[in-house]
């Protein structure tokens, strides 16, 4: 359970695989090596704002990864679903869900801008890092922004201020379960 929480949380599927480089700091504790950033200018600036999960499509994602073991997690995953907020601002991502906030960090490595598609390299608290890339599509007046690391993928819709407080708020109750109030 704790992996479908990491899934559910950014950009947590950038933040649930260890990383393969690393060096350890002055205190022997192991740390990611830094990127070096590169300027993503508009295609990083259609990501900052508010996030929240599109249920649907998660929910696919989320059965191609569980399998037999989603129709057992589906109460809580919809729950989780429901009440998850997503804030990215510049550099970095924070993830609201089952009174929880993760925070990890970001450094563009490489822009696609035709394609509106940023690779990074995301550490989470821990100063575990991977790669992961980013995809924003916006068509008319709706913005979709998919996350994805080692065939894991997060997909949110844009949100207001409004709708990203409210969530953030239930985020911090624990869910209401069918069967388990």
């Amino acid at each position: 359970m704790q992996n479908l929480i990491k899934t559910l949380g950014v950009l947590a599927a950038l933040s649930c695989i260890p990383a393969t480089a690393q060096e350890e700091n002055s205190a022997g504790e192991k740390k990611a090596p830094a990127a070096k950033s590169v300027d993503a200018g508009d295609v990083e600036k259609k990501m900052i704002g508010y996030w929240a999960p599109n249920p649907e499509a998660m929910l696919k994602e989320l059965e191609k990864q569980l399998g037999e073991g989603a129709a057992q997690a589906l109460p809580l995953i919809q729950a989780m679903l429901e009440n998850m907020a997503v804030e990215v601002s510049k550099g970095e991502v924070s993830v609201h869900v089952m009174g929880q906030k993760e925070t990890a960090t970001y450094a563009i490595t490489k822009v696609d801008k035709a394609a509106n598609k940023i690779t990074m390299q995301v550490t989470d608290g821990d100063g575990e890092a991977e790669e992961g890339t980013a995809i924003i599509n916006v068509k008319g007046t709706v913005k979709t922004l998919t996350l994805e690391t080692e065939g894991e993928k997060i997909i949110l819709n844009s949100i207001g201020a409004s709708e990203f407080e409210k969530r953030k708020k239930a985020a911090a109750q624990p869910p209401a379960i069918p069967g388990l109030e």
